[in-house]
């Protein structure tokens, strides 16, 4: 099995420089004029059909001074996402400053019956916040207003994780959140939630006080769990792009002095890595709710050896002053690789685990567990990882297991849709590539093992990992037992479903087939007919 290919180096210098997305700009580009060309040594991009784009659009969402027309000299390097596969071209990129601007532009939209996307942070890994049409970016809602007094905090809709770890950690306090720092507040909570403090303090979802919601009517309300709590219910954890345009959030963030993490690995050997890994299994059954721990199967290029290099990566954060010393009398017989053993503030843990690919390619699935996975599955896994190492080439695959047994997560939560909270834990599947030629044959590379693991866990997947291929299946894969009551709030909320994309929530619904029936039974029938 080989996936090597040779590299242009421009190429990859261009797609760095698309990094950029989501940073703050002193303006939206040069527009001397509405005007185009078909030039395309001026268009930089073939097929974009700037003339085409420009004419399409209607005079109220013309030479609007907070938008990117394709013929903005940034528009090129804001019309992509966190994941560089797929190249959009929309008719323009609205980036409101404030909610009349924000309405003015939803209601031109809405009465031209134009498609469009809505962005916050733009680090989907598949095109859910991209669009043919229009997208509405919310990066200048990036508000963060902590309130001390009443342990709650504000966050605008275009808010990163970076930049509220980083406004909180100085205060001692923080909401729990994922690892990457780009990551967007709104697309994280609207789909769950899960990170190393999630066991402790529950989703991010979880921790949600109300929202401010621009409506399918074109109307700004608050929603919690006494106004509006079916909407509530709904946009905590399935609210995607489905109900309206969130604003922001009021959370309810916690005091956090202290904390322990730990990053120690191995270096491959089969053997060893299922002995580590059955060990992490137990262990997570074992664990106090102050701990939270991932175990990572990854593969990469050695930089320094050019070889394959596999690997297996023990990660855990303890919040609290006392010694972290639970995973030493389980894995020091295995003699580990110590990273990182880190005590103090958690801002400073956020910068040891945080998480910011470098590739800029990217295809990602995932998978409930229900059970800890068994030795035949493992078996499964630990080969793919040898022949991963066999046969070197320039991608990196990581597979994130996580625990969700015995904390915060699994307790039920009457204002959130997050489903399913019954599950043992997740696994995360991610492959990273460097150039376009390697697409093919990495993502294939993926589905495959996808597939060979498939009869070892749930039908189940985590909503925030847009994964297209689940295909019409999208709905119960990601929300189980709750499809039913999400399309009476959809219905509800809105009827003629101006919010839609390709894995929103629909008006209707095809009930569930016999067979989805008994496995829905199998993994969560506590949930079914809630």
């Amino acid at each position: 099995m080989k996936l090597c290919f040779t590299f242009d180096l421009r190429n990859i210098i261009f797609f760095s420089a698309l990094i950029m997305i989501g940073q703050p700009l002193l303006g939206y580009g040069v527009r001397p004029s509405f005007t185009c060309t078909d030039n395309p040594l001026e268009e930089i991009y073939p097929n974009q059909n700037m003339c085409a784009l420009l004419s399409s659009i209607p005079p109220a969402l013309r030479n609007l001074p907070y938008a990117m027309y394709p013929n903005s000299d940034v528009y090129n390097t804001n019309r992509f996402g966190f994941n560089k596969r797929f190249n959009f071209f929309p008719a323009a990129i609205f980036i409101p400053t404030n909610e009349a601007e924000m309405i003015t532009v939803y209601k031109a939209l809405v009465q031209n019956n134009l498609p469009f996307a809505l962005r916050s942070g733009g680090h989907c890994f598949g095109p859910g916040s991209l669009s043919t049409g229009y997208v509405i970016d919310l990066r200048n809602f990036n508000a963060i207003v902590p309130d001390t007094n009443n342990n709650t905090v504000y966050i605008g809709a275009g808010s990163r994780l970076g930049d509220v770890i980083s406004a909180l950690g100085p205060l001692n306090y923080a909401i729990p959140t994922g690892d990457c720092p780009s990551v967007g507040v709104t697309g994280l909570t609207l789909g769950g939630g899960i990170g190393f403090l999630a066991r402790q303090y529950g989703l991010t979802c979880d921790n949600v006080v109300n929202i401010r919601l621009l409506t399918a009517l074109g109307t700004i309300i608050t929603v919690d769990a006494d106004n509006y709590p079916d909407l509530f219910w709904a946009l905590c954890g399935a609210g995607a792009g489905a109900f309206g345009v969130v604003l922001g959030f009021t959370f309810t963030m916690h005091y956090v002095p202290e904390v322990s993490y730990i990053s120690v690995h191995w270096d491959w050997d089969p053997a060893q890595a299922t002995q580590i890994f059955n060990a992490w299994q137990t262990w997570t059954t074992t664990l106090p709710t102050t701990i939270s721990t991932e175990c990572v199967l990854g593969y990469r290029i050695d930089p320094i050896k050019k070889t394959g290099t596999s690997r297996v990566t023990l990660n855990a954060l303890k919040v609290g002053s006392e010694p972290f010393t639970e995973w030493q009398s389980v894995f020091s017989q295995f003699n580990p690789i110590i990273d990182t053993n880190y005590h103090g503030n958690y801002i400073g843990a956020a910068k040891k685990f945080a998480s910011t690919p470098i590739a800029p390619f990217s295809k990602v699935k995932s998978k409930m567990l229900f059970q800890p996975l068994s030795q035949a599955g493992l078996q499964v896994l630990t080969a793919f990882f040898s022949q991963l190492q066999e046969n070197p080439c320039d991608i990196r695959v990581n597979f994130f297991f996580g625990s969700m047994l015995n904390g915060a997560i699994s307790k039920s939560n009457s204002n959130s849709s997050f489903f399913p909270r019954s599950a043992f834990g997740y696994v995360f599947q991610f492959a990273y590539w460097f150039h376009e030629k390697q697409a093919t044959q990495t993502i294939n590379l993926l589905r495959q093992i996808y597939r060979d693991l498939e009869p070892y866990f749930s039908p189940y997947s985590y909503a925030n990992l847009i994964d297209f291929e689940l295909g019409a299946s999208y709905l119960d894969a990601y929300y189980g037992g709750n499809v039913n009551r999400l399309i009476q709030v959809k219905n509800k909320y809105d009827p003629t479903n101006i919010f839609h994309w390709e894995q929103s929530i629909p008006l209707t619904y095809v009930p569930q087939s016999p067979i989805n029936q008994a496995i829905g039974q199998k993994y969560c029938s506590k949930f079914i007919n809630r």
